[in-house]
This record gives C-alpha cells, structure tokens and sequence, in this order.
C-alpha cells in the first residue's frame, strides 16, 4: 500500500512541476532545467539513503517529501536565473540546495528532537515545511537584483491564477499522499489543503486593496494561494477546521505586508519573494504548538512547546543562507563590476 502512495506523491510532484513551469517559463526563456531535475534525483537518492542510515523517519515518508523537491527546485532555478546566475551558479545552487540543505534540514531536526518527542520538545512538521519551504525561501534571501535593475517578465494574471491552482490541486493530493494510509486522517488533511490555500488567498487580496498596492486582484489571489500553501503543509493533521482558515489567512496576510515593505522591495524579487514565503512559513509552522489539537498552547497552556518550532525555523534558515552565500556574494561581487547595473524595485 505504501508503494502506491509514493507513487502518488510523485505523480503530484511532477504536476505541480508542470504547473510551476507555466508560472516561470517566461524568465526561464527556454532554457533547459537540467540542474533542477538533476538536483531533484539526487536530492531523492542522498535524502533516503541517509534517512536509512540513521533511521530518521519512515522510507514512505521520506521518498514522499523528495516527491516534492522538484517543483521547489524549478523554482529556485528561476529565482537563480532573474539574479543573473550563468549555467556554473545554477547548478552550483541547485546542488547545494539538494545534496546539503534539504538532507540536513529533513533529517537533523527528528534526529534531534526524537528522543523527547512525547516530552515537549518535538516539532510538529506533517508536509516538510523545514526543508521544502522555510530552506527554499531562506536560501534566496541574499539572491541579487536583476542584471540592470530591468523588470522580469511575468505571465499574465489569468495564467497565474489558472497555473496556482493546478499546483493547489496537486499540492493537496500529494500532501494527502504523505498519510499513506486511507484512515480517519485524510479528510481532515484534504479540508486543510483546501481551506488555508483558500483563505490564504482571501487574506492577501484584503491587504492589497487595503494598502492600494495597484496589483490586479488575480495576481493578488495568485500570490495569497501559494503564501497559504506554505502555511497549511506543517500543520496539515494536527491542526484542525476553522483553525487552519485562521492560520491560512493570517499566512495570507503576512506574506502580503511583508512583500508590500519597501525595504524588501529593494532586495530584487527572488529575495522579496523569500522575505515574504517565509513569514507566511513561520505562521504555519508556529500554528500546530499554537492552535494544534490537544498539543497547542491554546489548549494545554505549556508556553515551552514553542521553543522547538522557533528554535528549528531559525536553525534551518540560518544554515540555508550560510550554504547560498558564496554563490550570491560572487554573483554580487561581479554585478558591481558591471556599469550601469543600478537597482529598482521589479514588483
């Protein structure tokens, strides 16, 4: 049974891929992702045979969060390649990514946290938000600005919505994968893939129309859908309807403050996109010591669940920027060199 469940998982990894792709095909210019998709197979083989070694989590499990990398890699990539990275950078940062930091940051927090799971210091972690979200976005954070300051291009609002949304539904089929059993647990993981994307949604678009940013409302639910993504994958089991609404929505709200400063605005967009994926990550992965049930503050009062969460985010981020910071700080280094390479703010 757990064979066809991994199965899934990767058929779901390689829609959202496909989904991904038609968001970022127009900066990606029709070039080939090799260094992604080889990151992506690597990245499986070094996560599970590590993961094996050490006995860190189920091979089901494991196999089901590596289903994942790819869309997360195609992503980096592009982020990579509006910085103005060259083939040699590319793969040096998918690689880093995938054979270092994506191992490290799946299996050293349940190494360190297993031995006293069940007195407090346990992280609550159904989808992977460490590795596959609060590393992905952290290790774009230092990514320079487009070569010149230019404005990159981007699909239009119809095709950012209707891409969001393949990825929404592949994105729920495969966290639902991760269950890899059919029991009592997966409608309420389905609800949450639903409902916190959705609100996350909603949660944005009130604090553009709020702060009249002038994006187009499509755009606006675009970027919401995938702030609440990245907030409902930690949570996903423990957190419970109308909770994981709460949780989508206030993920929704972050990310659109934060994307909307005009300090992060300055940083170019792979890093503002970062700045404000990973605010509405700690949202959700700080959500099941909160609002979880039976193990959340709201409910058993013990302030000490917290620390593990906050602890493993800012250990996991740290270390995503430490392994990406060579690349982008040569990338910097040359963009300097160059005349005429003064920055605006791209949106």
């Amino acid at each position: 049974m757990s064979t066809l469940f991994v199965a899934i998982s990767f058929a779901a990894g390689a829609f959202a891929t496909l989904a991904l792709f038609q968001l970022v095909r127009p900066i990606i210019a029709g070039r080939l992702i090799w260094p992604a998709i080889t990151a992506a197979v690597l990245t499986t083989l070094v996560t599970t045979e590590v993961g094996a070694l050490t006995g860190a989590a189920r091979m089901d499990y494991l196999l089901g969060l590596c289903a994942f990398t790819l869309p997360v890699l195609v992503l980096l990539e592009a982020a990579a390649i509006a910085s103005g990275a060259g083939r040699v950078a590319r793969w040096v940062l998918m690689l880093a990514w995938g054979l270092v930091v994506f191992p490290a940051a799946t299996l050293v927090p349940l190494l360190v946290t297993a031995p006293c799971r069940f007195d407090g210091c346990g992280i609550v972690d159904f989808g992977g938000a460490l590795p596959l979200f609060v590393s992905a976005t952290a290790f774009v954070l230092l990514a320079v600005a487009p070569p010149g300051g230019r404005l990159l291009p981007q699909v239009r609002g119809s095709e950012a919505i209707a891409g969001v949304i393949a990825f929404w539904l592949a994105f729920i089929v495969w966290l639902a994968s991760l269950e890899a059993a059919l029991d009592a647990y997966v409608p309420r993981i389905l609800l949450a893939g639903v409902v916190g994307p959705a609100a996350g949604a909603l949660g944005w678009v009130l604090v553009d129309a709020l702060k009249a940013v002038g994006r187009t409302p499509t755009r606006s639910l675009a970027f919401g859908f995938l702030a609440g993504i990245a907030a409902t994958v930690p949570g996903a089991v423990t957190v419970s309807f109308p909770w994981s609404a709460v949780v989508g929505a206030l993920a929704g709200m972050v990310g659109a403050l934060l994307h909307a400063l005009p300090a992060v605005a300055r940083l170019g967009p792979a890093a503002r996109w970062g700045v404000a994926l990973l605010g509405a990550t700690a949202v959700g992965l700080l959500a099941p010591p909160i609002s979880g049930d039976t193990i959340g503050l709201l409910f058993s009062a013990q302030v000490g669940v917290l620390g593990a969460p906050l602890a493993a985010f800012l250990a996991v981020a740290a270390f995503a920027m430490l392994v990406s910071a060579p690349v982008w700080i040569v990338l910097r280094r040359r963009r300097a060199r160059q005349p005429g390479t003064e920055r605006q703010d791209t949106g």
